[in-house]
């Protein structure tokens, strides 16, 4: 029963630049940012860069929209015997923060399920009745180690199917704190681009079915490390992201030179796309195409490992590299960021997510010629 094969079932997601994955993909192929700027969001009054979901329905319903979307698509039919790995950065703050306004500085209506870290499976449990589910908070890599979880419950015989869910709403605490770290920027990020101004801060909602029946997708390998340089910033030569690699391409049991494609965490800020960059130029010298969406997407923080591994399989399985949308003086001139969209077949590609305090998750996706 170990070491079973693991594959990408089915998959959702939302965010500002799509309602879903169609949509969304098109938008980063088209160059149709979600970021918008705002007043409202910072305590100083100042104008931030946030890429919120428009729409009527709440986060909630969103989340459980997308949830069903994947249900209604696959062959289960129901979630009785799926295992539920969450990764989320603030789980409930926006709820508690919304309703704490709401209330005029009361916590009298403040409902400990909703506003924890694990409110997103309370959420869920509720709706679909999930055998078992764990949450997952490594600020940035949450959904990231979710599917890292994910795939060794499943290689291990534990789970036929466990569903992923990456989701993280806008809260003022972290909008607010990204700002007094002097990171966040007030227009549309710019990953690699020697002018970047910093991050744009986003919501989204990614969701990944993962389990043994074959499909064109497979999650051939995963690597994880945690450098622990600093509580904020990477180690600056990118050795724990070079380790995370390494890992990830262990797995999967290929060599540096077959990865054709990497989806980098490309945050915009100095300190992650310099020691990100110089990393990939150390363990890839054959020169792979390069990018980030978080121009498109922004950052959706504990949510981006997921959405972003669903760009990947998407690119993938579409034959399509999406160029670096407002990329225009890129900094480090051997990496190669692709400028516009290109049409390339590949087998596999690489995903990144890289977090507080040097946590770091990779994972190798490989397209299955049946």
């Amino acid at each position: 029963m170990q070491n079973r094969a693991v594959y990408i079932d089915k998959t959702n997601l939302c965010c500002s630049a799509g309602l879903d994955e169609e949509e969304l993909f098109d938008s980063i192929l088209l160059g149709k940012t979600g970021i918008k700027k705002y007043d409202n969001y910072l305590i100083d009054g100042s104008i931030s860069a946030i890429g919120k979901i428009t729409s009527d329905k709440s986060f909630d319903s969103l989340m459980i929209e997308s949830v069903q979307s994947v249900l209604d698509s696959s062959d289960l039919n129901d979630f009785h015997n799926t295992f539920l790995a969450v990764g989320t950065s603030v789980g409930g703050m926006a709820w508690a923060e919304n309703k704490f306004m709401e209330s005029e500085g009361s916590y009298r209506d403040i409902v400990l399920e909703k506003q924890s870290i694990h409110s997103i499976a309370y959420t869920l449990n509720k709706k679909f009745k999930f055998k078992d589910s764990i949450t997952f908070s490594t600020a940035c890599t949450s959904s990231s180690n979710a599917i890292v979880f994910a795939k060794e419950l499943i290689e291990n015989g534990a789970y036929e199917t466990v569903l992923v869910v990456g989701a993280d709403s806008i809260s003022y605490t972290t909008v607010n704190g990204f700002n007094a770290l002097g990171v966040l920027s007030s227009e549309c990020s710019t990953p690699f681009d020697a002018q970047r101004k910093g991050m744009t801060v986003a919501e989204g909602i990614g969701v990944m079915l993962l389990g043994t029946e074959p499909t064109n997708i497979k999650l051939a390998g995963v690597g994880c490390s945690s450098d622990a340089y600093n509580i904020t910033h990477p180690e600056p030569t990118g050795q724990g992201a070079i380790l995370a690699m390494k890992n990830a391409l262990e797995n999967a049991n290929i060599s540096a030179k077959e990865i054709e494609y990497i989806n980098t965490h490309g945050t915009g800020t100095v300190a992650n796309d310099k020691a990100e960059g110089e990393a990939i130029l150390n363990l890839f010298p054959h020169n792979p195409l390069v990018g980030s969406t978080k121009s498109i997407t922004g950052h959706t923080l504990g949510a981006c490992g997921a959405i972003e591994l669903i760009i990947s399989a998407m690119a993938l399985e579409k034959s399509i590299v999406p160029m670096n949308f407002n990329l225009e003086t890129q900094e480090l001139e051997r990496l190669n960021l692709s400028k516009e969209n290109i049409s390339i077949e590949m087998e596999f590609v690489l995903s990144n997510a890289f977090a507080f305090g040097g946590n770091n998750v990779s994972i190798v996706l490989q397209k299955v010629l049946h």
